[in-house]
């Protein structure tokens, strides 16, 4: 993981907490896969997600290796650590919120996780799908790739875990950057395109998922357990 953001991650960690419907429908779906509240969010940003889980009565660790993100994780006091040497505590759920896609070698942050993890924890990501939708907003943040279904299901695999459920979500987003892709449209990323989907459009059509979390989305959210 790098260690430093650039302008555009900076831009992308400032813009999250103005993304109300999407954060509040995305944090509500991983939140509903939580079932201790031993938690520690791998690559947490600004530390937005801990702040929620938090706020819901849990307790969330913040793994975040980027100088800046870890000041502002501390600045929301949050119990955070720069350094995964750090960590010596293994958790009952690991968290991690579109970040192996800004990894270059994601197998062995998987082994990573891996470690932190107690015998009968379990992994939760949520991560951007469909390379079909690649766009100039994914090399604008610095994206490696963005995976399906079976790549991750493989990776996990190929780590040692057991995929226990898998969903995409966002059709609606996905739909948007297909059409963009149509037209040879080129998105680079936008905070004010950004707010404006979300309020009038993701706002009134998210409720799609549900005929199509099982074929297609612009992100997937993955549970996975240890293989025992």
């Amino acid at each position: 993981m790098r260690n430093e953001f650039d302008d555009n991650d900076l831009g992308a960690q400032e813009l999250m907490p103005q993304l109300i419907n999407y954060c509040d429908y995305t944090y509500n779906l991983i939140f509903d896969q939580i079932n201790n509240k031993d938690i520690l969010d791998f690559g947490s940003g600004f530390g937005d997600f801990c702040t929620f889980l938090n706020s819901k009565g849990l307790s969330a660790t913040a793994y975040e290796p980027n100088n800046i993100g870890y000041k502002q994780c501390i600045s929301k006091k949050l119990n955070t650590y720069l350094d995964i040497k750090e960590i010596q505590t293994k958790y009952s759920v690991v968290t991690s919120i579109c970040v192996l896609e800004h990894i270059e070698d994601d197998i062995k942050a998987l082994h990573q996780i891996k470690n932190l993890l107690i015998e009968d924890g379990k992994l939760i990501l949520f991560l951007p799908a469909s390379m079909i939708v690649w766009s100039q907003m994914d090399e604008d943040v610095s994206h490696y790739r963005r995976y399906t279904n079976l790549e991750i299901t493989k990776k996990l695999e190929q780590t040692g875990f057991k995929v226990e459920s898998i969903n995409y979500v966002d059709f609606i987003g996905w739909m948007v950057l297909l059409i963009f892709k149509m037209l040879r449209i080129k998105p680079k990323f936008n905070r004010k395109l950004t707010i404006f989907y979300d309020k009038l459009i993701f706002k009134h059509f998210k409720y799609l998922d549900v005929f199509f979390r099982k074929i297609i989305g612009k992100n997937i959210l993955v549970t996975a357990s240890i293989i025992k």
